[in-house]
């Protein structure tokens, strides 16, 4: 039987890799070909999935997921939260455990999230004054 809740404490955090936003893609198609058999068979309404409100980007990273380890302080990893399981997204927490969401595509075209220069601003983005 699968686990309905989130997995918890340091294990819950996974580093951003390629890898990752490839699994994210195969998950979009596949939730794409499924609400597409889904419409063709019958319009059956569904409630839809709301984001988590404990992990929204601008709050604190809640109490049931522990200290994150220090080595992804200001790292990107994967979302925690399951409603965007199947959207590209990718967060940061700060020192502070506050939790920002980040949108996995191209910055600009040209910059992909894995970029050095894309994490170096989003270092500087979320750590607050004075260093």
């Amino acid at each position: 039987m699968a686990c309905l809740l989130p997995p918890t404490g340091p294990d819950a955090f996974r580093r951003f890799t390629p890898e990752s936003l490839a699994e994210i893609e195969k998950q979009i198609i596949k939730e794409k070909a499924e609400k597409e058999r889904k419409s063709h068979v019958e319009a059956v309404e569904e409630e839809e999935a709301k984001p988590s409100g404990n992990l929204e980007a601008g709050k604190p990273l809640p109490f049931i997921y522990g200290d994150p380890p220090p080595e992804i302080i200001a790292d990107p990893i994967e979302d925690l939260d399951p409603f965007y399981s199947a959207k590209k997204t990718f967060i940061v927490i700060s020192k502070g455990k506050t939790i920002y969401r980040f949108n996995a595509e191209s910055a600009c075209y040209l910059l992909s999230p894995f970029n050095p220069i894309r994490r170096g601003a989003i270092k500087i983005l979320i750590h607050s004054y004075p260093f």
